[in-house]
């Protein structure tokens, strides 16, 4: 158990550095299909939520995420209705999870 009265002299020591204001951020545009594409609720952080042209029933989503744990973990409960398009190294993370969990369940995939 971590008590403060039994640290002897606390200090605080100064950070060298100059202080970031915002988490870094890159923009992550997906696609959703199907009941998800007209149910999909505009969120705070995205950046455009609009149907894609020539493609009926998809619609287009530009958001600014910080955190592709967090981001990877919303998408993933989207199943066969989200799919990631760009960034490409966060398209190949959320691959990689689903190869992942695949494989923890013995189910091959082809390709």
């Amino acid at each position: 158990c971590l008590r403060l009265d039994r640290i002897p002299e606390p200090a605080i020591a100064p950070a060298k550095g100059s202080w970031r204001s915002n988490l870094a951020q890159l923009e992550v545009e997906m696609h959703l299909f199907g009941g998800l594409a007209f149910a999909y609720k505009t969120k705070t952080e995205d950046i455009s939520n609009d149907w894609l042209a020539g493609a009926p029933q998809v619609k287009k989503v530009v958001r600014r995420i910080s955190s592709t744990f967090w981001f990877t973990r919303e998408v993933l409960r989207y199943g066969k209705n989200c799919v990631i398009v760009s960034p490409e190294a966060v398209r190949s993370r959320i691959k990689e999870e689903i190869k992942s969990m695949c494989d923890r369940y013995e189910i091959s995939v082809l390709k």
